[in-house]
C-alpha cells in the first residue's frame, strides 16, 4: 500500500483547496447577486442580457474580439450592470455559441467585417426599436474596436463609443460621438496607435489620461492606459471597470455608486484550487508500477522531424475534406498524418501493451474533470467551452485526430527511459509542424495560429495534470484517451468556425 495514502499534511491541504474551491465559487456568485442575467436570440445571434433588480433605460453594448466571445467581457457587463445599466453582450458569427460561421477578410473593410457590422448593427437596431431608445453606447475589444466604430458613425443614437485595446482608423474629428479609447499598459503598439489617432484630428502633443473636446457637445476624445494590463487582462482590470463606469456616467449625465468587481481574481483562485484539488488528490491513489514501454532512443529524433517536415508538405499539395471549415479540415488531417509517421518510432507490442491496462474508470473521470469541471468555469468566465451547431459534429471529427496524438504524447511520457524528452520533443515539433502550414498557405489556414496557442494552453495544463496522474497508475492509453476527447472537445469549441 502506498505509504502516502493517508498522509495527514496532504489531507490538511486538500481540505484546505476543497474549502478555497467553495470560498471562490462563492465570492464569484455574490458578485453578481442583485444582477439578472438572461439569454436571448436575435437573427440567429446568441445574446446575453445583464441588468440591474431596477429597469435601466440606459443601454450599453458590449462586443468581443477575434477569437473570443460573450464569457470574456463578463467583468464589464456586470460592473456595468452594477452600475445601473442594461448590458448586451453577443457573440460575433463563428465564436463563442453562435451557430453559423464567418467568411472573408477581417483585416478589409469588405467580408468578415461587413459580416460582423451588419451583425452589430442589427442588434443596434433591434434593441433601440424594440424598446423605443434614443440613446445608447457601445464598446468593442480588440477586433470589435473597429466594429463598434463603424457602427457608430451610421447611427445617431450611438451617443459614445469605446475602444478597448484599439484597432481602429475611422475616428474622425468629429465623429463619431465621445470617443474613449482604453489600452493595456503592456500594449505599446496600441498605446503609440491611440495617441496616433489623436495627433490625425488635429490634437497637438496629445497625452493620455487627458481629455479633448467636449462631452456636452459630443467631440470628447479620450486615451488611458490601464495599468499592469495585457491584452486580455485588461478586460479583467478593476481599473477598466472604474474608467467606463466613470465614462458611461459622464456621457449618461448619471451619478453611481462604482462598485468594481474581482470576477478575474477569482476565476483564478477557482481554476488554481480546482488545479491543485486534482495533483493532491493523485497522492491518495495507490503507486502502480506497469511495463514500461521500451522506445529505442536513436530513431526518435529522426521520426519525429520526419513527421514534423513531411506532414505539412505533404498536405500543401492536398488533404481530404470533412467539413466546409478550411481550418478544422486541415488540423483533422495534420493531427492523423502526423501520428501516422510518429507510430513508426513504437516497437510492434507497444500497442498491445498499453491497451493490456486499458481502464475505462479512468478514462470518463479524467474526462469529466476536463470538460464538465475545469471547463465549466472556463465556459463561464473565460470563453465558451461547450460545442452548440456546427460544434458538435466537428468534435466527433477532431477525434479522428486527437486520440492518436494525444495516445502518442502519453505513451512517449510514459516511455521506460528520456520520457519527459521524447514527449516534449514531440509536442515541440507538433507545434513547429503546424506553424509551417500557416507559412506554407496562410490565406486559408490563419486560424491554426489560434490552434497553436489551444494547444500549448492544453499541454502545459491538462498535459501536466495527466501526466502527474500517469506516475502514480502507469496507464498511459487511458489517460491519452482521456486527453484525446477533451483536446478535440477544446478544439471543436474556442476554434473560430471560418469558411472561405
Amino acid at each position: 500500500m502506498n505509504k502516502l495514502l493517508f498522509h495527514p499534511k496532504t489531507s490538511i491541504a486538500l481540505i484546505f483547496v476543497i474549502l478555497l474551491t467553495f470560498f471562490s465559487t462563492y465570492k464569484l456568485i455574490l458578485i453578481e447577486d442583485g444582477l439578472s442575467t438572461f439569454k436571448k436570440t436575435i437573427d440567429g445571434t446568441p445574446i446575453l442580457i445583464t441588468e440591474p433588480a431596477i429597469q435601466s433605460q440606459d443601454i450599453v453594448f458590449i462586443a468581443h474580439g477575434f477569437a473570443g466571445s460573450t464569457s470574456f467581457m463578463r467583468p464589464i457587463a456586470v460592473a456595468l450592470a452594477r452600475a445601473g445599466y442594461k448590458t448586451i453582450r453577443y457573440d460575433f458569427l463563428g465564436h463563442g455559441r453562435h451557430s453559423k460561421p464567418y467568411s472573408g477578410d477581417i483585416t478589409t473593410t469588405e467580408g468578415a467585417t461587413q459580416l460582423f457590422l451588419d451583425q452589430t448593427n442589427k442588434i443596434i437596431n433591434h434593441y433601440f426599436d424594440e424598446n423605443k431608445l434614443s440613446r445608447g453606447v457601445i464598446i468593442g475589444h480588440s477586433m470589435a474596436s473597429d466594429i463598434i466604430f463603424r457602427a457608430a458613425l451610421t447611427n445617431n443614437k450611438i451617443i459614445s463609443s469605446i475602444g478597448i485595446s484599439n484597432y481602429t482608423d475611422v475616428i474622425e474629428k468629429n465623429k463619431p460621438d465621445n470617443v474613449f479609447i482604453l489600452n493595456g499598459q503592456w500594449e505599446s503598439h496600441l498605446r503609440k496607435k491611440g495617441l496616433n489617432i489623436l495627433s490625425n484630428i488635429g490634437i497637438k502633443n496629445p497625452q493620455e489620461n487627458t481629455l479633448y473636446g467636449s462631452i456636452e457637445t459630443g467631440t470628447a476624445r479620450k486615451v488611458t492606459s490601464v495599468t499592469n494590463a495585457d491584452h486580455v487582462g485588461i478586460l479583467y482590470s478593476r481599473q477598466t471597470q472604474e474608467e467606463l463606469i466613470q465614462w458611461v456616467d459622464s456621457v449618461f449625465k448619471n451619478k453611481n455608486i462604482i462598485r468594481t468587481n474581482a470576477i478575474g481574481v477569482w476565476t483564478s483562485i477557482l481554476l488554481l484550487s480546482l488545479f491543485s484539488g486534482f495533483c493532491l488528490s493523485m497522492r491518495f491513489l495507490p503507486l502502480i508500477n506497469f511495463e514500461k514501454i521500451k522506445i529505442p532512443s536513436k530513431p526518435v529524433p529522426i521520426v519525429m522531424v520526419l513527421a514534423g517536415v513531411s506532414t505539412p508538405l505533404l498536405l500543401n499539395f492536398h488533404f481530404l475534406s470533412f467539413t466546409s471549415f478550411p481550418a478544422h479540415d486541415y488540423l483533422i488531417n495534420h493531427l492523423i498524418l502526423f501520428s501516422a509517421i510518429m507510430s513508426i518510432m513504437f516497437p510492434k507490442d507497444a500497442l498491445r501493451l498499453v491497451l493490456k491496462n486499458f481502464n475505462l474508470a479512468i478514462t470518463v473521470p479524467l474526462f469529466i474533470f476536463y470538460t464538465l469541471i475545469f471547463g465549466s468555469v472556463l465556459d463561464k468566465y473565460v470563453s465558451s467551452f461547450y460545442p452548440t451547431g456546427f460544434r458538435i459534429p466537428l468534435f466527433f471529427l477532431l477525434l479522428l485526430g486527437c486520440i492518436p496524438i494525444s495516445i502518442i504524447i502519453q505513451m512517449l511520457h510514459g516511455a521506460h527511459n528520456r520520457a519527459w524528452i521524447k514527449a516534449t520533443l514531440a509536442k515541440s515539433i507538433l507545434i513547429l509542424s503546424l506553424s509551417l502550414a500557416i507559412v506554407l498557405n496562410f490565406e486559408e489556414l490563419f486560424l491554426l495560429a489560434y490552434a497553436i496557442l489551444l494547444l500549448i494552453a492544453f499541454f502545459f495544463v491538462f498535459g501536466f495534470l495527466s501526466n502527474y496522474l500517469d506516475k502514480r497508475l502507469s496507464n498511459p492509453f487511458s489517460i491519452g484517451l482521456a486527453n484525446g476527447v477533451s483536446l478535440a472537445w477544446t478544439l471543436a469549441t474556442a476554434i473560430p468556425l471560418y469558411m472561405t
